[in-house]
């Protein structure tokens, strides 16, 4: 876009909500500016599209200057093309957040963070924030448009005496349609995050204007809005139903059929979808062939953060931890060959449960998981099949696997907190220190240890990194070995010791490896998002 009285280039001010010149500062309004009367209707005016010949990456700038290599591996080999065919979006939500509301946001957030890396602190990279226009589907469902009936019932008590009535209930659907359910567009941009930083706020939505691009950056859509078809008749049903419930009250039930069945009785069906640009503040770190993405809602100001950690300052911190402790049950408890047994025992336990979690949580990036978009072409990079990926999703959303997780964490938090008594108060103390509890505590110990270690096989399978398996299969052994040392019950104290050695080796295996792979699942592969360049970089403040 160009200034009418100096040719300079124009951007959008998100502090005024107008355009402005970079070179004379001119201001214009968004509704006066004009762009070519003939521009075809479908496509975006006065922007650039371009394509990598390495990867298929595709990329719209709304700025005359070239993007000088591709965003997403890194490739010098860019095509730029007219946007003939790709169709414009019909609403946008422009940017409400400035650059330094964004700094500031981002520099709240890491502000109690420990272990982060020293770049992530550094002013020159926070100015490295960009704005961005991810694509989104916005979605109309339709229903049946006449009256329909309803069977409902009351149960209640009064007089001592128990009541069952029956209703029929008329229901109609006064509003035809649901409209605006939106589901991310963008096969690049990872659905995690774009629920992480939802929801945006509907009241700033306007219809598409070419002048909302100055400046910015977009994603053309590259997710088949089929895609999410089923899904989206799901939800629009649920919220129909949802507000014939309040209509009718909540004291009366509503007899409702399950699943598809509820769509054929509301007569849901799909009708039309279209384009919405939603704005986000993006910063992206690399190291390697891993990068970590700063997002920032570009309405709300809400944030998700990639933090990888810092080794040198887990070491650090984990030392002074360690020697906190040592000096702790020197001072409070008399430690024996028995204790240090079972205890060593424990610790690798606990290190294996946030073992296990880091490993499920590197699977399900890796994998695609909970990034539905994540085109069905690219099945053949996966570990896993989409049927599994499926499962793992419904599973996720299950009471059975909030309950499962939550006992888990129960169970860890138990754990430490009875150490931290018994050591303090040295309740128990002469039964724990005992050769009785050896074998008892190391037995339950591996009765634990060996369902975690079937778990972390199984999740290991879908990894593209299987190596996880081998120190799984080490620490099991450290409490094997523990477990038949107390059992054997040798009169040399120097079993036990050699016993917890073993079993403190396998935990600081486990946790190098888990550090490892802590930063594994906090950044992610290449290539993806990387250093946006062109737009409006050279702008301290839009």
């Amino acid at each position: 876009m160009k200034c009418p009285n100096c040719s300079g280039t124009l951007y959008y001010d998100i502090k005024n909500h107008n355009l402005k010149c970079r070179s004379c500062s001119s201001e214009f309004d968004l509704d006066k500016y004009q762009v070519d009367a003939d521009a075809e209707e479908l496509v975006f005016e006065d922007a650039r599209f371009y394509t990598c010949k390495s990867c298929g990456a595709q990329l719209i700038s709304g700025d005359d200057r070239a993007v000088d290599y591709c965003s997403y591996c890194g490739s010098e080999a860019i095509l730029e093309s007219n946007l003939t065919g790709v169709k414009k979006p019909k609403y946008i939500i422009p940017f409400r957040v400035t650059k330094s509301r964004c700094k500031q946001i981002y520099s709240n957030e890491l502000k109690n963070k420990i272990y982060v890396p020293k770049e992530f602190k550094d002013p020159d990279f926070i100015d490295r924030f960009r704005p961005f226009y991810i694509p989104y589907w916005l979605y109309q469902v339709k229903f049946r448009d006449d009256e329909f009936t309803l069977d409902g019932y009351r149960n209640y008590t009064r007089g001592g005496y128990d009541y069952h009535e029956e209703y029929k209930i008329q229901a109609e659907i006064r509003d035809q349609g649901v409209y605006g359910l939106p589901y991310d567009a963008s096969r690049n941009f990872d659905d995690t995050i774009a629920e992480d930083i939802a929801p945006f706020n509907r009241k700033d939505l306007t219809e598409y204007r070419p002048g909302y691009l100055a400046g910015m950056y977009a994603d053309a859509p590259n997710v088949d809005a089929k895609l999410y078809e089923e899904e989206v008749l799901e939800n629009a049903t649920e919220a129909v139903i949802g507000n014939i419930k309040d209509s009718v009250g909540h004291i009366i039930n509503l007899k409702l059929p399950m699943g598809k069945k509820r769509q054929d009785l509301l007569q849901a069906r799909y009708d039309h979808e279209d384009t919405l640009f939603l704005p986000v503040w993006f910063l992206t770190w690399k190291k390697g062939n891993r990068v970590a993405y700063a997002v920032v809602n570009g309405q709300t100001g809400k944030i998700h953060i990639d933090l990888p950690a810092d080794v040198g300052q887990f070491i650090l911190y984990t030392l002074a931890g360690t020697v906190a402790l040592f000096v702790l049950l020197t001072l409070f408890v008399t430690v024996t060959s028995r204790f240090v047994l079972w205890f060593a025992a424990l610790l690798v336990y606990i290190v294996s449960v946030r073992y296990y979690k880091e490993l499920k949580e590197i699977r399900d990036r890796e994998n695609h998981v909970f990034d539905k978009g994540y085109l069905i072409s690219d099945e053949d990079d996966l570990e896993m099949s989409e049927r599994k990926r499926e499962r793992l999703r419904k599973r996720s959303k299950s009471i059975l696997g909030k309950i499962n997780t939550g006992a888990t964490m129960v169970l860890t938090i138990m754990g430490i907190g009875f150490l931290f008594i018994f050591a303090f108060s040295g309740l128990m103390y002469d039964i724990l220190v005992t050769q009785t509890a050896a074998i008892g505590m190391t037995f339950f110990i591996l009765f634990l240890q060996f369902f975690r270690f079937l778990k972390t096989l199984s999740v290991s399978r879908h990894l593209k990194n299987k190596w996880s398996f081998l120190f799984a299969l080490i620490a099991f052994g450290a409490v094997v070995y523990s477990f038949l040392v107390a059992a054997a019950e040798p009169v040399q104290d120097w079993w036990y010791y050699l016993g917890g050695l073993i079993c403190l080796f396998a935990a600081s295996l486990m946790a190098i490896d888990l550090i490892t792979r802590f930063n594994e699942s906090s950044t992610r592969p290449l290539p993806s998002f990387y250093t946006r360049k062109g737009g409006n970089d050279s702008a301290k403040e839009i």
